[in-house]
């Protein structure tokens, strides 16, 4: 026969869990929003300036920071669209 205490140790685990993984899934989109903040105010304006006398270059680095924001986004609605289960 299986110990059953060991049984509901893990079903009590199991019912933390959800919890748990929201609040780490919410630190991590914290700390990496913070990160790619400063990244963009430190370069942004750098890499606009040294790109001005080439076009191609310019929408290569709108893309840039365009694909940064857009997994930013996506990360945060992941992160709370899973809150709401």
């Amino acid at each position: 026969m299986p110990n059953s205490d060991s049984v509901a140790s893990t079903q009590a685990v199991e019912a933390a869990s959800p919890t748990d993984h929201f609040r780490r899934r919410l630190a991590i989109c914290l700390v990496q929003t913070a990160f790619n903040t400063i990244i963009v105010a430190r370069y942004a304006r750098t890499l606009y300036l040294v790109t001005v006398h080439d076009a191609l270059q310019q929408v290569g680095v709108t893309l840039l920071f365009a694909a940064l924001l857009g997994s930013l986004a996506r990360m945060w609605f992941l992160t709370l669209k899973g809150r709401a289960r």
